[in-house]
């Protein structure tokens, strides 16, 4: 993945570009945890995919309403593209029969809000990332139908994934 970073980084050196972050503040998003990056030369602008980490001409992708884009530098954006867990989301779902559920298990979500698609996976039993509408249906069911659906961090992801799955590493981008 470092080479696709490199190739992101070098690319954004390649021209004069202006660079501007996506946030949606009310989801918890701020400058330094955009969803999503952009870049315009002129009157054509590129999206950041955070599926495979490269600059695509927009094509069939929607620009983001305006209220939803702030001007970032080129530094700014370095310093994004070097940490890729700043885009991602994650939660852990505990189960338990003492909740009503059919057997106790701990379930790691992630979120990658890329431009051309909203990723949503789960950590599942065969120990790699599948693809899911939990965290949505989850999200639209309310805290009331699922109270422990709970945010977490990339750290503690991690560590939920290695104690509960034996499985190292499987937060990287």
């Amino acid at each position: 993945m470092a080479l696709r970073t490199r190739e992101a980084t070098d690319s954004m050196n390649n021209g004069d570009y202006e660079y501007i972050a996506e946030i949606f503040a009310e989801g918890g998003g701020s400058i330094d945890r955009p969803s999503g990056l952009w870049r315009r030369r002129g009157d054509d602008y590129e999206y950041l995919s955070l599926i495979d980490w490269t600059w695509h001409a927009c094509g069939d992708v929607d620009l983001p309403h305006p209220d939803l884009l702030t001007p970032v530098s080129g530094e700014q954006v370095e310093t994004l593209l070097a940490d890729h867990q700043r885009f991602v989301k994650y939660w852990v779902l505990r189960r338990s029969p003492e909740k009503g559920d059919l057997r106790e298990d701990t379930i790691v979500y992630r979120q990658i809000p890329s431009p051309e698609n909203l990723v949503e996976q789960g950590f599942g039993r065969a120990n790699e990332w599948v693809p899911t509408g939990d965290i949505r249906d989850l999200q639209v069911g309310g805290p009331h139908d699922v109270p422990d659906l709970e945010p977490i961090d990339a750290a503690t992801a991690e560590r939920l994934i290695r104690e509960t799955r034996g499985i190292s590493g499987a937060t990287e981008l």
